[in-house]
C-alpha cells in the first residue's frame, strides 16, 4: 500500500485514508451469522460440526482472591488467544469489501480496516459513500 501512496504523490494525485479499529471485534462476531457464512464458504461435514462445537456452549468464570464466580455463558465472539480466533474473525469480516465500491481501496488486517482513494478532485465522496456502506455492512452483521 506504501508504494500505491507514494506512486500517487509523484504523479500529483491527493491520498485520502480512513483507518477504522472494530471495536471488541473478536468479542462482537455472532456465532450464528459466522456459521452461516463457513457455511457459504462451503465448509461442511467434520470441520464444520468442529468448528461449531469450539464456538458454541462456552462460558467463563472470574476469581477474585479465593472466590470463583459461577459460570457465565459466552454467546458471541471467537476465542481470543486461540490459533482459530484471528482465522474466524478474517473470515466473518471477508464479504465487507464487497460492499465497499470499486472507486475506493479497501486494505484489512485482523480488525482493522483502511478505506484510501486516491484521486485529482479535492471534493471526492467516495470515501463518504465507503463509510455509508460499511455502516449498512455493520448494521447486517
Amino acid at each position: 500500500m506504501t508504494n500505491e501512496f507514494y506512486d500517487a504523490i509523484q504523479n500529483n494525485c491527493n491520498v485520502d485514508v480512513i483507518y477504522i479499529d472494530f471495536k471488541k471485534a473478536f468479542d462482537s462476531v455472532p456465532i450464528n451469522l459466522l456459521l452461516y457464512k463457513l457455511k457459504r464458504a462451503g465448509i461442511t461435514g467434520k470441520l464444520l460440526t468442529f468448528l461449531e462445537n469450539f464456538l458454541t456452549n462456552r462460558s467463563f468464570r472470574v476469581k477474585i482472591d479465593d472466590v470463583l464466580s459461577e459460570n457465565k455463558p459466552i454467546n458471541s465472539g471467537v476465542p481470543q488467544g486461540s490459533v482459530l480466533g484471528p482465522l474466524l474473525f478474517l473470515i466473518f469480516i471477508n464479504d465487507l469489501p464487497n460492499y465497499i465500491s470499486e472507486n475506493v481501496g479497501i486494505k484489512m488486517y485482523a480488525d482493522d480496516v483502511k478505506l484510501y482513494k486516491v484521486h485529482k478532485n479535492d471534493r471526492s465522496t467516495d470515501l463518504t459513500n465507503a463509510l455509508i456502506k460499511l455502516e449498512k455492512w455493520g448494521q447486517l452483521n
